[in-house]
């Protein structure tokens, strides 16, 4: 990682650790999103219909669990990486929708960020079956893993195609040009006035 990234990634890290419960889930999860929203974009052809599909109010990639599912079907996260991100929105989604009384400690939470599987320190001083701590960690590992997958998307970045050859499809009168021999042709034809 290059050195201003980290820099930058610790600070974020260390914000991380002074929010609420509540703070954590959501400022959290909005990482992990920007991070899918500049991948897609790094995919898709240039172009203003890219920004249409990822952002607004009526964009149909505009929410964090279709740009999972999009990521996920194109190839750009892997498999290990869905199902954290996964559960990244699963809590994030608990914590949003919960009016009160909701903390890492509420048992739902707790089952969630039992399962996440980034790795986790074995001899450092953290207690890595506390969850908010285990979604710290799959955060920042989560994060990690997609700091630079825009950068490396963009090198297989989608470019326009040519489908069909716009000679194929124009209309012709076959009294004055006959079909190219052995190609296929769609005939529409008017009926000869007897």
């Amino acid at each position: 990682m290059r050195l201003d990234d980290s820099k930058e990634l610790a600070q974020f890290v260390a914000e991380l650790s002074r929010e609420t419960d509540r703070g954590l889930a959501l400022v959290g999860a909005a990482l992990i999103d920007e991070k899918l929203r500049d991948t897609l974009e790094s995919f898709f052809c240039e172009g203003t219909s890219a920004s249409k599909l990822l952002d607004g109010g009526y964009a149909p990639i505009g929410t964090f669990s279709a740009r999972i599912q999009l990521c996920y079907s194109l190839g750009l996260i892997d498999e290990q990486e869905y199902r954290e991100i996964s559960l990244v929105r699963k809590v994030r989604n608990e914590f949003a929708h919960s009016k009160h009384g909701i903390s890492f400690q509420t048992e739902r939470i707790r089952g969630f960020c039992a399962t996440f599987t980034s790795d986790l320190p074995d001899d450092a001083d953290y207690d890595v079956s506390n969850s908010r701590f285990r979604f710290t960690n799959a955060v920042v590992c989560i994060t990690l893993r997609l700091y630079y997958r825009p950068e490396w998307v963009a090198k297989e970045r989608r470019e326009p195609k040519t489908w069909v050859e716009p000679d194929a499809v124009r209309w012709r009168s076959f009294d004055e040009e006959k079909p190219p021999d052995g190609k296929p042709v769609m005939v529409i034809a008017k009926r000869k006035k007897d």
